[in-house]
């Protein structure tokens, strides 16, 4: 007997998703590169951190990082680049003088809901041909998908820590 997670059915549909999301996903990711050099002065990784950190607010380096998935090291060149060009601010908390406390500055802001304008002003006519209901019904599912694939590689982090008897709390400045 084939269970739920082994139909042929499933995964013909698994594969089709994946063919689907690269194609979308390519597309969009050169536009919002595109977008974001030309409403934005941005790079799409500074585009992503000015999101996180517009929608979370402040933000440490760990969180930070771990919100964009890159690694800490990076993601202090990126925020140094950053407080370069006047994007983002940041400061040491009196709790804590190692770590560093970012948020976007009003540069960032401005700049980012430049870029966010353009990128909405054209989802709005890539989304105009389809009814209230194919629109709500498509957000709602990527939504669903990008919790469950959030979920999904938060399991996976777990686990890998786990094997290697990594304990959770040995993470710091999160």
């Amino acid at each position: 007997m084939t269970s739920r997670n082994d139909s042929p059915s499933l995964q013909q549909d698994a594969s089709a998703l994946y063919d689907a999301a690269t194609a979308f996903i390519r597309i969009y990711q050169f536009r919002d590169r595109d977008h974001a050099l030309k409403y934005g002065q941005l790079t799409v990784v500074q585009a992503f951190a000015l999101d996180i950190l517009l929608t979370a607010g402040e933000k440490s380096l760990t969180g930070l990082a771990q919100a964009i998935r890159l690694d800490k090291s990076t993601t202090s060149r990126v925020v140094a680049g950053m407080k370069q060009h006047g994007l983002v601010e940041w400061s040491r908390p009196e709790h804590d003088r190692r770590a560093m406390a970012i948020v976007a500055s009003a540069e960032g802001r401005r700049r980012y809901q430049r870029l966010r304008r353009a990128v909405v002003g054209n989802n709005a006519r890539l989304l105009a041909s389809y009814s209230p209901a194919a629109r709500q019904a498509a957000i709602t599912l990527l939504w669903q998908l990008a919790r469950r694939a959030g979920e999904a590689l938060a399991s996976e982090a777990v686990t890998s820590r786990t094997a290697r008897g990594t304990p959770r709390s040995r993470s710091r400045g999160a």
